[in-house]
């Protein structure tokens, strides 16, 4: 799951040529970051993304999809 997150960043960086603010996620995904991936969710060692994390509903999400917050025009709207 992170493998295909970071992924989307990449594809982010390359198509528009800055990186993402934040990545939309659904509940699956996330569940799955913190079974997989615990560390990036720890208050100890805690691992900078270089983005936010936005869990939206899997009704409205079916992929992770990263976007960048200051080119977002309707926030409301999620891909």
């Amino acid at each position: 799951m992170l493998d295909h997150i970071l992924q989307c960043v990449q594809g982010y960086e390359s198509e528009h040529g800055i990186s993402p603010d934040v990545v939309y996620i659904n509940p699956f995904h996330y569940e799955g970051l913190i079974r997989y991936h615990p560390k990036l969710f720890s208050s100890v060692n805690n691992v900078p993304l270089g983005f936010r994390l936005i869990i939206v509903p899997s009704s409205n999400l079916l992929h992770p999809r990263a976007a960048s917050l200051t080119r977002c025009h309707n926030l409301s709207h999620v891909a």
